[in-house]
């Protein structure tokens, strides 16, 4: 179960916000600390502060261009304008904070190849216009910065196709849970077929001794049916071979059904499960496959329900509706509950089950914290 995000505003509203800060609190301060390190002349004390407050907006969006237009100035100004005597700092207080941004913005948002010529000018600036008492602090700062910024970047890459790989894990885990249960379906239905098919072959072999007076064609009528229904199971069987993996043997009791449902409650009771078992309606024979469909869900649900909220009741429902078979499975809240993060590959299976005879199967966390498996299978093929 995910945690919802807290809502952040959308992106086009950062664009104005930091023009915003921009112009309405680094403009003014801008102004106002130049004069405090450069003599400048107030005629040119306004376009100073602008190319300032410039750099410091080409932060957000060009990471390049941000660091040469401030390396420029940081380079520029102390040339252009004198030096106050009494500050050892030959820069305005905020253009040595936005060279040092602009230095961390390249090194962590440009490629390699862009970001050399930052790393290879910057310590000249800095050792030619910083304070002289610091200059081997500035110098081992800007060594470091770079190695922390690429060591960010690659975390931020390896994290990247870290998440790219676990999604497709899980879809060639969901791909392969679905192949299986399709596999599984396919032996189900064999089994079912197969059974048909051997009494078909018996009524059409025995027809000739069980009914009297059979002129020679009904005779030679039954046999080409008994010889087809012979050909069609060993096809069938054929095909089972190919789904069939090497290290599962045939299994030769008879499919499961619902008929065979309290077998199976009684089965989760006696492992410690609290279950609770109910039929509703006008109990009749289910079609084959949806007759060991509805087994299936049932007991993958238990299955599920065991397995990510040990010890909750669990209450399953068998409604016979007028022409719909419908399954639910409700369990409460474990004192013990696993984390449910992902609706899990049981229920790939299940909702397989469920779509291969027509039917339609919904799971999803209850309000008091529990889980719910509905599915509804029709009891007479569709039409299309």
């Amino acid at each position: 179960m995910r945690i919802p995000r807290a809502a952040r505003p959308p992106r086009w509203a950062f664009g104005p916000l930091w023009a915003l800060v921009t112009l309405g609190a680094y403009l003014p301060l801008a102004v106002a600390g130049a004069p405090a390190v450069l003599e400048i002349d107030p005629a040119w004390l306004i376009w100073v502060a602008a190319a300032m407050t410039l750099a410091f907006w080409l932060l957000r969006s060009y990471p390049v261009a941000a660091w040469y237009v401030t390396a420029a100035l940081a380079l520029v100004l102390p040339n252009m304008f004198t030096v106050l005597d009494d500050d050892p700092w030959r820069w305005p207080p905020l253009l040595g904070f936005t060279l040092i941004a602009a230095y961390a913005n390249i090194s962590a948002r440009a490629p390699r190849r862009v970001a050399v010529g930052a790393w290879l000018t910057a310590p000249g600036l800095f050792w030619a216009y910083a304070n002289p008492d610091a200059r081997a602090g500035w110098i081992i700062l800007l060594v470091a910065v770079p190695i922390v910024a690429d060591v960010g970047r690659t975390l931020r890459r390896t994290r990247t196709a870290l998440g790219r790989e676990r999604e497709l894990t899980e879809a060639e885990k969901a791909r392969t849970a679905v192949l299986e249960e399709r596999a599984r379906i396919a032996r189900d239905l064999h089994d079912v077929v197969a059974h048909h098919m051997s009494m078909v072959v018996v009524q059409a072999e025995t027809a000739p001794y069980r009914l009297a007076g059979l002129s020679p064609e009904a005779t030679a009528d039954f046999t080409a049916i008994s010889s087809t229904a012979r050909e069609a199971l060993n096809e069938v069987r054929g095909l089972l071979g190919v789904l069939r993996s090497d290290d599962i043997s045939a299994d030769l009791r008879p499919q499961p059904g619902c008929d065979d449902l309290p077998d199976l409650i009684a089965g989760a009771v006696r492992a410690g499960a609290d279950v609770e078992f109910t039929r509703a309606g006008e109990p009749r024979k289910p079609r084959p496959g949806v007759d060991v469909g509805a087994y299936r869900i049932v007991q993958e649900s238990l299955a599920n329900a065991a397995r990510h909220a040990p010890g909750a009741p669990v209450r399953v429902t068998l409604t016979y509706a007028s022409n719909s078979l419908e399954i639910t499975v409700v369990n409460g809240k474990s004192a013990e509950q696993a984390a449910l993060n992902s609706a899990g590959h049981g229920l790939v299976g299940m909702t397989e089950r469920a779509t291969v005879v027509g039917g339609e199967l919904r799971a999803a966390p209850t309000p008091d914290g529990g889980f719910s498996v509905r599915a509804r299978l029709p009891l007479e093929p569709s039409d299309t």
